[in-house]
């Protein structure tokens, strides 16, 4: 019975495609993505389970990936259970550049990574000497680019997003990638970042930021919108208290991708926005309460 169904399968796809119809299993790829995530907790763990609930297995980490301990006593409780580290980006919380550079095998301290329809530049925010080499860096990476999507991900909010946190803890990175980030604003789809310790959807004028740093020591806030050095800072939907992941989708020959707000404690998805390059988040009607 295998070879009949096979071939069935084949024979749809190739009709479908005739018809110029996407099939539904068309491929998708996902991430989970969890910020401020450097050490094993309570918290650690339940989110952990809530993203083992979903098919997803491959993460993007913006930051802050250990805080005490080893890497290995950390993060082999996600190894284990066969994550893997696909986009890792240096936070204040580290044990070396070199050696979180081994541990997850990242090519450097800043980088670029292709995968499916989407570009991944990741920096390091912490690192306020390479500042310029890095503003450099991301110049060529934007300039080059022509995938759909283009991802931006590195630790440090550029511009405010918490009462905790002000900008200018990394001056001289920030100063430097702005005028880039405002340059190529039509090439990129969203920011990830984190540092802040909490789940929120903001944008920079038309910028999507995605901040999933709700893992460990999740804070309370309240919104941070207005003028900041003449860029409008606006907070479309934050979540205080409670861990929290986010779900990148991308589905291929889609126009948009989709990141989904998922709170640990019952898995439910609180907030969805469609990301298409260039332009603002689409939040979903959910996203409104807050909740």
């Amino acid at each position: 019975m295998l070879y009949p169904m096979i071939r069935l399968i084949c024979s749809s796809v190739m009709i479908f495609t005739l018809l110029g119809v996407t099939p539904v299993w068309a491929a998708r790829l996902e991430w989970a993505i969890i910020g401020d995530a450097g050490q094993w907790t309570a918290e650690a763990r339940s989110v952990q389970e809530s993203i083992l609930k979903t098919p997803v297995r491959n993460l993007i980490l913006p930051g802050d990936n250990l805080y005490t301990s080893t890497y290995a006593e950390v993060w082999n409780h996600w190894s284990e259970k066969n994550f893997k580290f696909d986009v890792v980006a240096i936070g204040n919380h580290n044990a070396g550049y070199p050696e979180e550079k081994r541990f997850f095998r990242m090519p450097g301290e800043y980088y670029s990574k292709l995968m499916g329809t989407a570009r991944f530049v990741i920096l390091n925010s912490d690192n306020v000497d390479t500042a310029n080499a890095q503003a450099a860096f991301l110049t060529s990476e934007l300039s080059a680019a022509q995938e759909p999507f283009v991802f931006i991900v590195y630790h440090h909010p550029t511009y405010t997003l918490s009462h905790t946190h002000s900008w200018d803890e990394k001056k001289n990175f920030q100063l430097a990638i702005r005028p880039v980030l405002k340059k190529f604003r039509s090439k990129i789809t969203a920011l990830f970042v984190g540092h802040d310790h909490l789940a929120l959807l903001a944008h920079y004028d038309d910028l999507p930021v995605v901040l999933s740093g709700a893992v460990k020591e999740v804070r309370s806030d309240t919104p941070v919108s207005g003028i900041q050095d003449g860029v409008a800072v606006t907070t479309d939907w934050m979540f205080n208290t409670k861990p929290h992941w986010a779900r990148l989708t991308l589905q291929d020959g889609a126009s948009a991708a989709r990141v989904d707000f998922i709170r640990a404690s019952d898995d439910h998805l609180v907030c969805s926005a469609t990301l298409k390059t260039g332009i603002r988040a689409e939040l979903s009607t959910g996203c409104a309460s807050r909740k």
